[in-house]
């Protein structure tokens, strides 16, 4: 019996101190601190709760954890974290245009480590950004390139729940087959003042994803029948049939999968 061959990926820098110090990690290995801050509070809340629920309405009301939730949980744990190999440093005046950069000596050998995507090219891209935002686009070349098989992209996106309010990575996605350069596009959010971005601070996440999934994924768009409805029943069952702290995320996820999978047939 064959084995299935697993779809490999490989990032590599053209400077071997930017490996050493700041490498590429899994997003899972990212230091998050409030999330250390989150469980004490949510643990005091159920402390202060000693039955485990709250009566409103008639119905039962359990302290909630964002820390608890499966979807906040995957996105932090999935995929890779690109950070600034070097400091720079962002002069902003007020006019909500203006960006000045200044840099250390750190330099790489193919492009400036700090620009700016032209006027033409940065105007497209402000009708999602947050109600300040310089009308200019950052561009930072990193010295991390990568290679993929054939059927790998990555999907980049800001790095989610790191409470980093001065600048948000711009989404896209890069496809190895086409570039392997891995140079991040942000927006700048701060209007008026200095700020410096330190080498370490993590920049973008990159999430693999299959070509394949986005050629030839088959999607409908329906009305719920009689069986999505006890679905429905059954997955809302999951959320309270259990005091929230006899039981944890993947024992949570577990009970999900079992009843999601029953109701699935493909």
């Amino acid at each position: 019996m064959f084995r299935k061959k697993k779809p490999k990926a490989r990032f590599f820098s053209l400077l071997p101190a930017v490996h050493t110090l700041h490498p590429i990690t899994k997003a899972d290995k990212l230091d998050r601190t409030w999330t250390k801050a989150e469980r004490d509070d949510y643990r005091d809340r159920l402390s202060r709760c000693p039955v485990g629920k709250i009566l409103e309405n008639n119905t039962p009301q359990y302290p909630n954890s964002i820390g608890r939730c499966p979807a906040i949980n995957s996105i932090m744990r999935t995929g890779y974290i690109v950070y600034a190999p070097a400091d720079f440093k962002v002069h902003t005046n007020g006019d909500g245009h203006t960006i000045l950069f200044t840099t250390t000596p750190f330099q790489l050998p193919t492009a400036p480590y700090v620009t700016l995507h032209e006027d033409n090219v940065s105007k497209w891209l402000m009708d999602s950004t947050k109600d300040t935002t310089i009308d200019q686009v950052i561009k930072i070349n990193t010295p991390w390139r990568v290679q993929a098989d054939d059927d790998v992209l990555f999907l980049q996106t800001k790095v989610p729940f790191v409470n980093e309010t001065r600048f948000s990575a711009i989404s896209g996605i890069l496809d190895p087959r086409t570039a392997y350069e891995i140079n991040v596009q942000l927006f700048w959010h701060v209007k008026e003042g200095d700020e410096t971005v330190r080498a370490g601070t993590p920049l973008c996440c990159y999430i693999p994803i299959a070509r394949k999934m986005l050629d030839d994924l088959e999607v409908s768009v329906d009305i719920a029948d009689s069986e999505d409805v006890k679905l429905e029943q059954e997955f809302t069952f999951t959320a309270y049939n259990e005091f929230p702290e006899n039981v944890n995320v993947t024992q949570r996820q577990l009970k999900t999968q079992k009843i999601l999978r029953k109701f699935w047939n493909g």
